[in-house]
């Protein structure tokens, strides 16, 4: 059965009422109370340079890896605008990636037997995978810009409670120690980063807010961490990685 063009513009005009009638119940932020919200979502990022490096040559594939978030967050109400809001998250941040690299600095079997190492300037293709979890306290002042839009920024702690950083090297070559060194040729080589990886990640997040209805809203947050996601020393990649990235969920005000 085919619809009239008078139907579908009352069927049109109908959703469109029922969006606006929900957005006019949505609750901002009240002043000197409390408001606790729950809330998941999904996310794409990784642990990231800052500009490509001239190491990589070339990016052969991306996928995120454990993208996803889920927590409860508390919010209060200083006054009519400004607010405060915290919580408890557990989230993963991760990335697998494929790519090309010209004297990439890195080391193999890094963590199976030491004396066996293979360190140096790889030439060639290159995975990596990083899947990364975390328990996230974040600490965000809230603006609101009417009752259903709101901003927030603030800090971030991280803890991980997992934590994975690994890969293989495949039909390339390495030279040892030094870019000039000795060249190795490398079939299949592992290697495996994760007792390099710090416990605590620290950063900035900031995100916008959006209150559909009286107890539903969607929000998008951008967050970045501050120092490498590496420890101080780690040597076997020559550039720094912070944890880049914007996330995007939905959330229901529990109380």
């Amino acid at each position: 059965m085919r619809l009239s063009k008078i139907e579908i513009k009352y069927a049109l005009l109908s959703v469109l009422g029922l969006f606006f009638a929900l957005n006019l119940n949505a609750q901002a932020l009240e002043q000197g109370k409390f408001r606790v919200d729950a809330e998941l979502g999904t996310k794409i990022g990784g642990a990231s340079p800052l500009g490509l490096p001239v190491e990589i040559r070339k990016i052969n594939g991306f996928k995120p890896a454990l993208p996803f978030f889920v927590g409860v967050k508390v919010a209060y109400g200083i006054d009519d605008k400004w607010g405060i809001r915290s919580g408890l998250i557990f989230e993963g941040k991760g990335m697998k990636t494929e790519a090309t690299v010209k004297g990439y600095k890195t080391t193999f079997n890094a963590d199976e037997d030491p004396s066996q190492n293979v360190r140096g300037y790889y030439y060639g293709d290159i995975s990596t995978n990083v899947e990364n979890l975390y328990f996230t306290i974040p600490v965000m002042a809230t603006y609101q810009l009417n009752p259903s839009w709101s901003l927030q920024a603030g800090p971030y702690v991280s803890m991980a409670v997992q934590r994975k950083f690994y890969g293989m090297a495949t039909d390339g070559y390495i030279r040892d120690e030094v870019p000039t060194g000795e060249r190795v040729g490398i079939v299949n080589a592992a290697y495996d980063f994760k007792s390099q990886i710090r416990k605590v990640d620290v950063g900035m997040s900031v995100a916008g807010k959006y209150d559909f209805a009286k107890r539903y809203y969607a929000t998008a947050q951008f967050d970045y961490g501050f120092n490498s996601i590496m420890k101080t020393g780690f040597e076997s990649i020559s550039f720094n990685m912070h944890n880049i990235f914007m996330n995007v969920g939905v959330g229901v005000r529990v109380f």
